[in-house]
């Protein structure tokens, strides 16, 4: 076993964080990190003292551990991921992903009700302000970590937390540093927004997710993106992140469907989604910029995630027109009313394109 490899104790979460810490230590500016690197050292020390708990650790963010314990291992993480430095931001970006791909990570995100979740809220915001550095490597780190955030059964992301998400793939897809990047970032939003609303339809986490396919998704629009190659690996991008990791069951997150209303928390934030995909598609050029491309390539984005979401239409949509009909009426013009009218009234079979 190599140094790397054994760094970090015996615990689970510990294998996963101890060679990320070591990474970014190494890769730290030691003067303009220094409160970083002792962060990370100090947790290093921790971890080996550290073993996954036989006791219930219900209200630990990190499977195994206690709360507190939970939270000294994660700072460093979140430390590193707010620097703005690639070099320390990108091996974080590599840990997050592995430690919510695995379901190590059990937390709802939006709530006061678990402690320790603020400090997923705010590796989760620093995740996403970090996509705005420029780096490609980050922003693929970005929309990996993000989408493997929304598919894990073990977390359920709400409201602010899920719109942001969703909007900070929206920026990389219209700025992306390069073609290959705002492809994968359509492909992370429709991917995204099938997980959301299969959970929709079903209220529950633990749904199975069919895969987008990059290709039919490329279909109509953004020809100037449509390089084989690069269908090709953002395809394999999706589909690594979507497959279940092989032998790693994943436990999914113990939620109450209910919140304090009587209404359920995955649907009321599967038609918050929908709400706010809506009132992008509904954003209007200003007077000093009447020509807006990039708000033009945001509208008609925002009108296929639309799409995503009624080609995938269920008999939640169908049984609560009124509900849905709604939201379309208050953000859709009558020509989208139109149309999901004739999707819910409409048998399958009998649908054209």
């Amino acid at each position: 076993m190599s140094a790397s490899q054994s760094l970090g104790g015996t615990s689970r979460c510990g294998r996963v964080v101890g060679p990320s810490l070591d990474k970014i230590i190494k890769n730290a500016a030691w003067r303009k990190h220094s409160h970083l690197v002792s962060a990370c050292k100090s947790t290093l020390d921790k971890l080996e003292s550290i073993s996954d708990s036989s006791t219930n650790t219900s209200s630990s963010v990190l499977l195994g551990l206690s709360s507190s314990d939970a939270e000294s291992i994660l700072q460093p993480l979140y430390l590193a991921l707010d620097s703005a430095y690639p070099k320390v931001v990108e091996p974080a970006l590599e840990c997050t992903f592995k430690l919510f791909s695995l379901g190590l990570v059990h937390v709802e995100i939006e709530t006061s009700s678990q402690s320790g979740a603020g400090i997923i809220l705010n590796m989760v915001d620093a995740i996403c302000k970090s996509a705005g550095l420029g780096e490609e490597a980050i922003e693929l780190g970005v929309l990996r970590v993000l989408l493997s955030a929304v598919r894990s059964p073990c977390i359920l992301i709400r409201a602010d937390s899920l719109i942001q998400i969703v909007r900070t793939c929206y920026n990389i897809y219209l700025g992306g540093v390069n073609g290959t990047n705002q492809i994968c970032a359509k492909s992370v939003l429709a991917q995204i927004i099938t997980i959301v609303f299969t959970r929709v339809e079903e209220d529950c986490l633990d749904v199975s997710v069919k895969k987008i396919s990059v290709s039919e998704l490329l279909e109509f629009t953004d020809k100037n993106l449509n390089e084989g190659n690069s269908i090709n690996f953002c395809q394999n991008f999706i589909n690594d992140v979507v497959e279940p990791v092989e032998g790693v069951p994943l436990k999914p997150y113990s939620v109450s469907p209910v919140d304090e209303t009587g209404g359920s928390k995955i649907r009321e934030d599967g038609f918050l989604l929908f709400k706010n995909l809506c009132k992008l598609s509904m954003k209007f050029s200003s007077q000093q910029y009447p020509d807006d491309r990039i708000l033009l390539r945001g509208k008609i984005l925002s009108l296929e995630l639309l799409k995503v979401v009624m080609d995938n239409a269920g008999s939640l949509w169908r049984l609560n027109e009124r509900q849905v009909l709604s939201y379309l009426t208050a953000h859709l013009p009558p020509l989208f009313i139109c149309c999901h009218h004739y999707i819910i009234s409409t048998p399958k079979d009998d649908k054209i394109a």
